[in-house]
């Protein structure tokens, strides 16, 4: 078999990912097949550059008969079954392709970006480094998920004026009962959960491991001197007309923060699990005043816009099989509907870890034996 790499390894933490990114679990948890994490901080939180030499080392640790600098400019299937993949000159044949192009391939920019002033500087969360890279003048970032909050975080902490458009989110503690949230994913079973549809999926949780890992509350953003905003709705000339949902969503994340400790609560109580003591949700801070539904830009002297807003798929050059409704070739636990083809490290392709670190050695092994108890 072969492994192919339109760039280098790990390219997306090494392009696509600020200077001050930290991994948002614990150490421990950068695992692979056969390749545990063996550092002396199981607890820290990896830098960006970190990820990179730990996938570098992996593909040496495995010996992956790797191709790097390779795009696989489209994937078709000749009559005879095989399948075609066109590397611009030169073309490969292949009886079996697996597409394991990950989860974040396409960042989501809404249409409304267009109606921005041309002067403004546009950007996605992947496209954004630092603060330093960006023009003088306050920043927008439109969107408060993971990425989203992290940046508008580290633009603060830079000194940045910055307006963080928020929706939909899901607030839930850094670490309870003497143990990070991710162990308690796993412990509750969260983590391997069954898969719910795509329009039934809740917004990611919260989580960064910047500072040592922390709870992320937006009220500390605001009360940092961070200006919160509702959702963008629209774009009007130089204002940007915005929701007024933005304490109703904050009251939400709140929710979802007191349900997950309820959650964990009951299962320690009803399986006898040795935990620390039960600690109290902590007293959240006062709620900022309600945003204005219009901003003027100038006004507010914002220079730059951040786009925050989700990432999709690109399978356009897969000519062959159906998609989902993700854009995803049709599949059952990434075996898909066309025979010979595959797809690894989407999210809940399996459950809820499949497009994790520690889950996706579960998704490729059920793969890897599918392929061989096939007829060669």
């Amino acid at each position: 078999h072969l492994v192919l790499e339109r760039a280098r390894v790990g390219e997306r933490w090494r392009s696509e990912r600020w200077d001050s990114l930290r991994f948002q679990f614990p150490a421990r948890y950068v695992r692979l097949p056969d390749f545990d994490y063996d550092g002396d901080q199981p607890e820290g939180f990896l830098a960006r550059d970190d990820i990179v030499r730990v996938l570098e080392r992996y593909a040496h640790h495995i010996a992956a008969p790797l191709r790097c600098g390779v795009n696989v400019q489209s994937l078709r299937q000749d009559k005879d079954g095989l399948f075609r993949l066109s590397l611009g000159e030169a073309q490969l044949r292949a009886r079996r392709v697996v597409l394991a192009t990950g989860a974040y391939q396409q960042p989501i920019v809404p249409p409304i970006a267009s109606r921005l002033p041309a002067e403004l500087q546009q950007l996605t969360a992947n496209a954004y480094t630092n603060a330093a890279a960006l023009p003088a003048g306050a920043v927008l970032v439109v969107g408060a998920g993971g990425s989203g909050v992290q940046i508008a975080e580290d633009l603060l902490a830079a000194g940045r004026e910055v307006y963080l458009c928020v929706g939909q989110h899901r607030r839930i503690p850094r670490r309870y009962r003497g143990r990070d949230v991710m162990d308690w994913y796993e412990v509750v079973g969260l983590a391997t959960s069954a898969v719910p549809p795509p329009d039934q999926r809740p917004p990611a949780p919260l989580l960064t491991g910047v500072d040592g890992g922390h709870d992320v509350d937006l009220r500390d953003f605001a009360a940092r001197g961070g200006h919160l905003l509702g959702r963008l709705a629209e774009i009007r000339g130089g204002d940007l007309i915005l929701g007024d949902g933005l304490l109703q969503d904050i009251a939400a994340g709140d929710q979802a923060y007191a349900e997950f400790l309820a959650l964990v609560d009951d299962y320690i109580a009803h399986n006898s699990i040795s935990a620390a003591p039960a600690e109290a949700m902590p007293e959240p801070g006062a709620m900022p005043p309600a945003p204005p539904t219009r901003l003027n830009i100038p006004a507010a002297n914002i220079s730059s816009v951040i786009w925050a807003t989700g990432y999709g798929v690109d399978f356009s050059w897969v000519e062959c099989g159906a998609q989902d409704a993700t854009g995803a070739p049709a599949h059952t636990r990434g075996v898909c509907a066309v025979p010979g083809l595959y797809v690894l490290g989407l999210p809940f392709l399996q459950n809820a870890r499949s497009s994790f670190f520690w889950g996706v050695a579960e998704d490729a092994r059920y793969i890897a034996e599918t392929i061989a108890a096939e007829p060669s």
